[in-house]
């Protein structure tokens, strides 16, 4: 039996989920794609994910303190949560320097790679052309 591959979403699909001003498209396939994360033994957060998401609702004020922590913590207890080893770090720095990704970019990236995740849903894909084996797709793009 051939075994499926894990995937991960990136920071802008939890925040179109949430976010009480995103477009309905998006906010529709964020939500979708989090659905599918929730309901698959293959779907995978990279903590910086999780943290960046934490940063940016905390920045906009799109939701209390206590209700973003609350909301983190539930998604990092239904999903597989990916994270980093210092060779991670060190993968991730060269990357984002031979590359010239951003740097929390290119961590997400190598956690995901670090872990054999193989697709990446994330609207930043930019000029990544499947860094580190990992495919970044854009589940925003219009099809």
């Amino acid at each position: 039996m051939k075994r499926k591959s894990l995937w991960a979403v990136d920071t802008n699909v939890l925040v179109y989920a949430t976010a009480p001003d995103a477009p309905a498209d998006k906010q529709d396939m964020a939500r979708h794609l989090l659905g599918d994360l929730f309901a698959s033994p293959q779907g995978c957060l990279p903590g910086q994910v999780l943290s960046e998401y934490l940063a940016v609702v905390l920045r906009k004020k799109t939701m209390s303190a206590a209700l973003a922590t609350e909301t983190v913590s539930v998604w990092a207890q239904a999903a597989m949560v990916l994270g980093a080893s210092a060779q991670t770090y060190e993968q991730a720095w060269l990357l984002a320097c031979s590359h010239q990704y951003q740097v929390w970019d290119a961590l997400i990236v190598a956690v995901c790679a670090e872990h054999g995740v193989k697709r990446l849903f994330s609207e930043d894909v930019g000029s990544m052309q499947k860094p580190l084996g990992v495919q970044v797709i854009n589940p925003f793009a219009a099809n």
